[in-house]
């Protein structure tokens, strides 16, 4: 067994101990932490129970249907953004925005489009993995050498030829890496919407066992959870790795032409020409019950902005983001370049912030809600959980993928550690880092949304859920346009700083 192992299983070993002895010990409060002897003995009961096994089986099909349907669509997508860079530019804002929009807010139409069962759960989860192929896919079409695409031009091979015979063959590993984040966004997506809306599935176990006090079942659950999330995930990075070695490594690929921003802008108008045409027809099709009209929505934006609530709600939610995304940066990038630093801590940590990044974190939040109780820190707590981990990992990427000659350089030098760290690691990190907070700030952002959708009296995801409850659906539809207009704007700032940090 290799070292960086026995010190991660020495790691996982000595945690389950702690919580064993914290817990038996008396040392937190009554029903805050069940021992970890006691899960599984819990565990072992449920699962010689028939329901248990229902809730598994409803929830692992709609999963694998989100999966598989979010591989098919989105690499077709992909392939076609890629043949489009104008469009493609024009939505780039859109694209990084993507994850911060609360797809769960859309579960009361997506009932009376496809009925009261297990269609909409599966189109949320798709929802949530469709956008991570696309990344991938484009990311790997924009690293394949131009020496291939010419040898497929003087074979005379067609446009779909070319994608399936060239193309998609050596995007391999990009596409596989995209394909790991959708299936844990596609578990993200069917477990939460199981969680918060659903009457089925393992989600909605585990929220029926939260809200009936039931503690041990809950944890039980939780800890299957874990299991089955951390076996799948280190099955997935076994076969990354197969892929990544049959492809060989990543090549630079050619350089993408950027579009003019008249082009940009004219390809923007379209696509949100057809949106709003989409937002129109389904409206008509539904009626105002359901999905309110782009105009009526227009309107009663403007009608919120005028009261004092409204900002209130605002000002929560900002607050609760400025936190989460403060402490999501900072912490991740600290933390990253501790184990970054560290060729052995590399090893250890990262496939266990990968598993802990793919487990559904909203089937976390009673954990939340028990340590830290209703209100503005659970938010925090909330959001910050889905921004530290992507943060560390990109930091010990930056880290690990720096030119070896540069930390050589510091030694020849013979700079201190402090030194080395503050005049190369740091500046080498910079534009990483600034590539971190445009991809945390989304990513928290929903996680404080959903906190807020959970259990808060104050914010946007608060009054959201209310919208939900009373079925207004205009104000339902105001906040999501209006959340996805300040995401997008936000990350297009981000994304035209990280160009100019690229560019010097």
């Amino acid at each position: 067994m290799k070292r960086h192992t026995v010190i991660r299983l020495g790691i996982i070993l000595a945690i389950v101990f702690s919580l064993e002895l914290v817990s038996r010990m008396g040392w937190v409060r009554t029903g805050l932490l069940t021992p970890p002897t006691a899960m599984v003995a819990e565990l072992w009961r449920l699962m010689q129970t028939a329901p248990f096994w229902n809730s598994v089986g409803t929830s692992s099909r709609a999963i694998a249907m989100a999966f598989v349907s979010a591989i098919v669509l989105g690499s077709i997508a992909g392939l076609v953004l890629h043949a489009f860079p104008r469009v493609r530019g024009a939505i780039e804002p859109l694209v990084s925005s993507y994850y911060a929009l609360p797809f769960f807010a859309l579960y009361p139409l997506l009932i009376v489009l496809m009925g009261m069962n297990q269609k909409p759960i599966v189109l949320i989860g798709f929802l949530y993995a469709f956008m991570a192929i696309i990344i991938g896919v484009l990311n790997g079409l924009d690293r394949i050498p131009a020496v291939l695409r010419r040898t497929g031009e003087s074979f005379r091979m067609g446009r779909l030829q070319q994608a399936w015979y060239i193309s998609m063959p050596a995007a391999a590993p990009y596409i596989f890496t995209g394909a790991k984040l959708a299936f844990g966004y596609s578990i993200t997506g069917v477990i939460g919407s199981e969680f918060i809306l659903a009457d089925s599935g393992f989600g909605y176990d585990i929220a029926f066992a939260y809200n009936n006090f039931e503690d041990k079942k809950m944890y039980a659950l939780l800890l299957f959870l874990l299991l089955v999330v951390s076996l799948l995930t280190a099955l997935i990075y076994r076969a990354e790795r197969a892929v990544q070695h049959r492809s060989g490594s990543a090549h630079a690929g050619s350089e993408r032409k950027p579009a003019s921003a008249l082009s940009k802008a004219a390809a923007a108008a379209i696509v949100a020409a057809i949106l709003l045409g989409l937002w129109q027809f389904t409206h008509d099709r539904v009626g105002d019950e359901v999905l309110a009209a782009p105009l009526q929505t227009l309107k009663h934006v403007g009608t919120l902005i005028g009261t004092d609530n409204f900002h209130g709600h605002v000002a929560e939610t900002f607050k609760a983001l400025g936190l989460s995304l403060l402490i999501s940066c900072v912490a991740g990038a600290v933390l990253g370049a501790l184990v970054g630093m560290s060729a052995t801590a590399t090893r250890v940590a990262s496939p266990m912030l990968v598993t802990l990044y793919a487990l559904p974190k909203v089937a976390l939040y009673p954990l939340v809600l028990l340590f830290f109780g209703i209100g503005l820190t659970a938010k925090v707590v909330f959001g910050a959980m889905y921004g530290l981990i992507p943060m560390m990992l990109i930091v010990i990427n930056a880290i690990q993928s720096m030119n070896h000659t540069l930390p050589k350089t510091a030694r020849v030098m013979r700079l201190s550690r402090a030194q080395t760290i503050s005049t190369v690691i740091i500046p080498a990190m910079v534009p990483e880092v600034v590539t971190g907070v445009r991809i945390s700030f989304s990513i928290t952002f929903l996680g404080v949304m959903i906190g807020e959708m959970f259990a808060s009296s104050r914010g946007l995801g608060h009054l959201m859920m209310n919208s939900i409850n009373v079925n207004d659906t205009a104000t339902i539809m105001g906040v999501f346009v209006l959340i996805a207009l300040f995401a997008v704007i936000t990350n297009a700032a981000l994304m035209a700083a990280e160009r100019a940090i690229n560019r010097t």
